[in-house]
């Protein structure tokens, strides 16, 4: 089994606002969001870290409505936000919302679940000039390097977006580098500790402790992954043929 992560990279740095939007939005989920120390191999615990200009969320393991808060949280904040993840160690992928709206998303293997039409395909495909009109200052030169379609013939293989990336093509951790470009910080360091605070989420409370604090949401992986751990670039990609 591979890594998974799902993030939000949030284009404010305005930590109170984006808690209570955090905070009120679970709560009209049935489950609850509050600050609480803890780490993030710990259930339900997951890290925030703000620069001066943005703010990376960090979701717990098994929270799956990644792309439903990021989306509620370019709405509730009026600011575009960024929905990020790794998909069991095989690829990355985001989706970035303006008002709530998608305006532009990227997937290098679009049919790793099923085939998909042209147009589907198309719209996998990454939009630089989309994305670059959420960020000031930033051009679509810095980042259209990342919209590569991971194939077989693997023409891309054993190359770098940009010389000064840390990750090739086909390393899922190739996401960091594209964050690092749009002025997101991933919030763990290198030994898996938050940078900044760490928070509870959960998305429904059990009725049993309603009174309490609220049971960890259910882990379906018996032994899940580091969430810090670096690419093995000898391990087989799904996709490759060996």
């Amino acid at each position: 089994m591979g890594l998974f992560l799902a993030m939000s990279g949030v284009r404010s740095a305005d930590i109170a606002r984006i808690r209570q939007a955090l905070e009120s939005f679970a709560e009209a989920k049935g489950g609850l969001f509050e600050m609480r120390s803890g780490s993030t191999d710990d259930d339900g615990i997951g890290a925030i870290r703000s620069n001066a200009r943005t703010t990376t969320l960090l979701y717990p393991q098994d929270f799956y409505s990644w792309d439903e808060y990021s989306a509620h949280l370019s709405r509730a904040l009026q600011t575009p936000v960024f929905s990020f993840h790794i998909h069991d160690g095989d690829f990355w992928m985001f989706i970035a919302y303006r008002d709530g709206q998608e305006v532009a998303r990227f997937n290098p293997i679009p049919e790793y679940w099923k085939p998909l039409d042209i147009a589907e395909m198309e719209r996998w495909s990454g939009d630089a000039e989309a994305v670059t009109a959420l960020i000031p200052g930033l051009s679509a030169a810095n980042i259209q390097n990342y919209f590569i379609r991971w194939t077989e013939d693997e023409s891309w293989a054993g190359r770098k977006a940009y010389p000064d990336d840390k990750f090739e093509y086909g390393e899922d951790w190739q996401l960091t580098d594209f964050m690092r470009r749009l002025g997101f910080e991933y919030p763990l360091d290198d030994s898996g500790n938050a940078k900044g605070d760490t928070f509870y989420l959960t998305e429904k409370r059990h009725r049993s402790q309603s009174n309490g604090p609220p049971s960890a949401p259910t882990d379906s992986h018996a032994n899940p992954p580091s969430r810090h751990s670096s690419p093995d670039p000898k391990a087989k990609p799904w996709w490759k043929f060996w």
